[in-house]
């Protein structure tokens, strides 16, 4: 992929050449996978093609038109601005940028997606913020060395009902660099989630996932009681893979849901739905992230605290301020 960068960055445009495994392919069908960050979707794509955004050998395609090899496609970013967030939409974030950097990680709270196609999620805000913030968030949010991603761009995702870090890329080559790092499985993730029952020790789950492999390793941290399931445990969870809904399902399987689940709750043999700990949402945060080193440039990595609702329950609180401790020391 070439980027050509003119004077006008927002005028930027992304080309790419057509390979020989996609000769003869409707560019509908050929353009999916070009520009993943820009086009994550087939669906993007053709609403691409569909407003112009695309153009083959410099004339603008439609749906219909065959590519060959060697033929330049280019995308023409949109220079419209970004919709308003929807009714209900964090005004302010919890972000760091790290020095120089080209992505920074923001705190993405639970009940907000992380993307998708309408307005209460996670880019949305961002790109809002970055187009019509405060001058501090518009600096912030705005890269150093500016191409075709018009705005923030989130490079994985957490579930909607998920708080916690997600990496979030200001210019398509930090998110090519660190997508790529997260296809490696190079990122490291650290999660703390309360499940039911009794747990001790460590251990790992490696049951796949829609015919996937999936990795998932947790360290008990303490056991208390707890209304509704008697029990609870205190993991702190390492995934090494990133299938959807990954942990809450690993957790389920193996007999030990997340409080909270709705989703995924433990099985029970009278055919009565299972009890569960209702009002505080899941308890599961994204509470660290680790970026290595690439072409986005040196390592970064970020934590924070665990959510107020694990730390009103007082074994848990007192659990996460002794793990601490023995991490400090």
């Amino acid at each position: 992929m070439d980027l050509e960068l003119p004077k006008h960055p927002e005028f930027a445009r992304v080309a790419a050449k057509i390979a020989s495994d996609r000769h003869g392919q409707r560019i509908q069908d050929a353009l999916h996978g070009l520009f993943p960050t820009l086009l994550p979707s087939r669906k993007s794509c053709k609403k691409a093609i569909e407003r112009g955004r695309i153009a083959i050998n410099g004339v603008p395609s439609t749906t219909a038109r065959r590519v060959q090899t060697g033929d330049e496609v280019v995308y023409l970013p949109d220079n419209a601005p970004p919709r308003p967030p929807g009714p209900g939409a964090p005004q302010h974030l919890k972000w760091h940028r790290p020095d120089g950097a080209d992505h920074l990680f923001v705190w993405k709270p639970a009940g907000l997606a992380t993307s998708g196609s309408g307005r209460l999620n996670l880019a949305a805000v961002l790109a809002h913020l970055a187009h019509a913030g405060t001058p501090d968030q518009v600096a912030a949010l705005t890269a150093h060395h500016p191409d075709a991603l018009r705005w923030p761009q989130p490079i994985h995702r957490l579930d909607r009902v998920t708080s916690g870090w997600v990496c979030v890329a200001l210019n398509l080559r930090t998110a090519s660099s660190i997508g790529a790092a997260f296809a490696a499985q190079r990122i490291r993730k650290s999660y703390l989630a309360l499940v039911a029952g009794d747990l001790d020790g460590q251990g790992e789950c490696r049951l796949p996932l829609e015919g996937q492999t999936a990795h998932t390793s947790w360290n008990a941290i303490a056991s208390g009681p707890l209304p509704v399931h008697g029990t609870a445990t205190l993991l702190r969870v390492l995934p090494t893979t990133g299938r959807t809904h990954q942990i809450r399902r690993h957790c389920a399987l193996l007999g030990h849901p997340i409080v909270g689940e709705d989703r995924y709750p433990e099985r029970v043999d009278t055919g009565e739905e299972p009890l569960r700990y209702k009002g505080n949402g899941l308890f599961l945060s994204a509470v660290e992230l680790h970026i290595p080193a690439g072409e986005h440039g040196a390592s970064s990595r970020i934590s924070a605290d665990a959510p107020k609702k694990f730390r009103r329950i007082a074994w848990v609180k007192n659990a996460l301020s002794q793990d601490q401790a023995t991490d400090a020391s």
